[in-house]
């Protein structure tokens, strides 16, 4: 469910969603509105800094969306490479590497969604040797941020994004414990029990 400016919120332009017994939070705004830079008399928000920070972000836009579809086709290659090697030649070294640049700086560049399912995709990487790993979770999670940036999704404020990121995070739940399950009922077999 979701509830912009949620009564339990004091902050404006947020965005909070109940999934069961997760509740996100998901922060919205301007510069202005993160800034704690002071002015000389610390009575507020510097408003000359403001504005001079807020027109070199815009300057640099044309660069961030190059930057993130440069890192978009480089996820995109990396997971064609790692899906081109059968099993037991598999490495996720450059897949992982995309997934986690763009985990940590597309929130920067105005992708948090990007960020976020980039993140998801790290952590499956993470958990699961690479012959175990489910491709099709993997092409979903690049599809996911491939999709994100071609739409130009660029806050949470889109349910239905939202949404495949809850269920890309359950999905990968399910498989960590499903293969923790898988590696414990090996242990006891080969200690004969």
């Amino acid at each position: 469910m979701t509830r912009p400016n949620a009564p339990e919120s004091n902050v404006p332009n947020t965005i909070e969603q109940d999934f069961g017994g997760t509740r996100l939070i998901h922060l919205s705004g301007t510069l202005r509105a993160k800034a704690a830079v002071r002015n000389s008399d610390a009575s507020g928000v510097d408003d000359l800094s403001i504005a001079a920070a807020e027109s070199a972000m815009k300057d640099l836009s044309g660069d961030f969306q190059n930057w993130m579809g440069d890192e978009v086709n480089r996820l995109v290659a990396a997971f064609d490479e790692y899906r081109s090697n059968g099993p037991g030649k598999r490495d996720i070294s450059n897949l992982f590497r995309a997934a986690h640049d763009i985990r940590g700086q597309a929130s920067a560049f105005g992708y948090p969604l990007a960020a976020e399912i980039a993140g998801s995709l790290a952590k499956l990487l993470d958990k699961i040797e690479p012959d175990y790993l489910p491709v099709q979770l993997i092409t979903h999670h690049v599809d996911a941020v491939r999709a994100v940036y071609r739409s130009q999704i660029r806050d949470y404020a889109n349910p239905i994004a939202v949404q495949i990121i809850h269920n890309l995070n359950k999905a990968i739940d399910r498989v960590v414990e499903a293969r923790a399950k898988a590696l414990a009922e090996e242990q006891k077999i080969a200690l004969g029990r």
